[in-house]
């Protein structure tokens, strides 16, 4: 059985998964800094790409730390794959802020991010790096220049290629890479080279 966005957990999505899990109805996606593989999901969706140049065709062109142009409460989905991290810390937040604007009540926003430990995790592009709790600031509600989003689930995955199936020994380590974050963050994220952390979190209703 897929989980379903009723649930929080300790997890790392694969595409398909994900997909199977969204609601069963339309939906109204954005892809931020979609680049050459934007979100493919369902036929009956509407997905909406942004990218800062035109080389890989994007709907819009536009670099998200200076301009968004997208209205309040359109998308029920935003997604960002390894896109967070190349922006500096201030710009970052101010797309989030706009992303909870251009949210529904309700909408998700589902972040893949490089995990700190991985080598694509630092980089002279890379400007924040992230660990399996960088999500709490965006929940507890405790900074004023942050919107306060629901958690739904948050893991790390041992490969950055989430569109291709799982094999059981990668599902076994991942499982126990979720279940202690402690013992992740300070050694098996090392040994075994988790390439990534997914945040996915919610819009409020109210």
């Amino acid at each position: 059985m897929p989980l379903r966005f009723d649930q929080t957990a300790r997890r790392a999505w694969t595409k398909s998964e994900f997909v199977a899990s969204l609601p069963d109805r339309p939906l109204d996606i954005l892809d931020v800094g979609a680049g050459p593989r934007p979100f493919r999901g369902r036929a009956m969706d509407t997905l909406t790409t942004v990218d800062f140049a035109d080389q890989f065709n994007p709907d819009v062109v536009a670099d998200v730390a200076t301009e968004w142009p997208f209205e309040p409460d359109r998308f029920d989905l935003v997604y960002m794959s390894h896109v967070l991290e190349h922006f500096y810390p201030h710009d970052r937040d101010g797309i989030v802020r706009n992303i909870y604007t251009s949210l529904r009540p309700g909408g998700l926003l589902f972040i893949r991010v490089p995990h700190r430990s991985s080598m694509q995790g630092v980089g002279w592009e890379h400007y924040s790096t992230y660990q399996l709790n960088s999500f709490i600031g965006l929940v507890h509600g405790e900074n004023p220049t942050l919107p306060r989003f629901e958690a739904v689930s948050n893991g790390v995955a041992t490969t950055i290629a989430w569109d291709a199936p799982r094999r059981l020994p990668r599902r076994i380590i991942e499982k126990v890479l979720n279940r202690s974050w402690n013992l992740t963050e300070r050694y098996l994220a090392r040994i075994f080279q988790p390439a990534e952390v997914q945040m996915l979190l919610r819009k409020p209703m109210a």
